[in-house]
């Protein structure tokens, strides 16, 4: 995996996945259970959308995430959210997370997968926890809740951290895509906004639909 430039304190830092940086979506599949899991990510992979964050929070999760890896092999690059400790990041990673990502900053969780070589995005709020994980070694730091503050946020802390690859997440809808990237975000996670009912066994072609949509607002945002 190549690496960007070292944080200010030396440490390593690994690089977004070429999927992320062409893309800027990342679908958080968050479910009650883990049967619908596969069936959804098929329609989002086949649809472009190829970057995958299964979190923790659902059962069965990194046993979906063997499944996946087995059936898209190297057309998603499919990662491990909701992830809390080292422990949870040793197992994600042995299980063949492709990036990490923990709702909050914690620094054995940065370490962990700057090891193993693979991207990690924690998650902060206020300027301090966001240049806090930056400087750990992060890949890119999770602004979340991102719908609380609002594109407009990301603005204002990039005029004094200018380097700082940040990725929103956190109750984005599917017209927020393209004003978060035009404010500088790396990427978005989008959830509920985008999942919809198809983890439940809902709708695979709306699902596809919104999945279209959303890279289309990144793209455009982009242009």
């Amino acid at each position: 995996m190549n690496t960007v430039p070292p944080s200010p304190y030396g440490r390593r830092r690994t690089a977004p996945s070429e999927a992320l940086l062409r893309t800027g979506v990342v679908a958080v599949l968050r479910a009650d259970s883990p049967d619908h899991l596969l069936p959804a990510a098929g329609a989002l992979v086949e649809a472009g959308l190829v970057c995958l964050e299964l979190t923790l929070t659902t059962p069965g999760a990194l046993e979906a995430l063997e499944r996946m890896r087995s059936e898209f092999g190297e057309a998603a690059d499919i990662g491990v959210g909701s992830v809390r400790s080292a422990v949870e990041a040793r197992r994600s990673v042995d299980a063949g997370a492709a990036f990490l990502v923990s709702p909050a900053f914690a620094a054995e969780v940065v370490e962990e997968g700057v090891g193993a070589g693979v991207p990690v995005y924690p998650g902060g709020f206020t300027p301090t926890e966001l240049a806090a994980a930056w400087d750990a070694g992060a890949t890119a730091v999770k602004l979340f809740p991102a719908s609380t503050p609002g594109p407009a946020y990301l603005k204002t802390f990039a005029d004094p951290y200018p380097e700082v690859r940040v990725m929103p997440t956190g109750g984005i809808g599917l017209d927020d895509v393209g004003p978060w990237i035009r404010a500088g975000a790396l990427a978005v996670g989008l959830g509920g906004a985008l999942s919809g009912d198809a983890l439940y066994g809902g709708d695979l072609a709306a699902l596809a639909q919104r999945a279209r949509r959303a890279l289309d607002a990144a793209a455009g945002a982009r242009a």
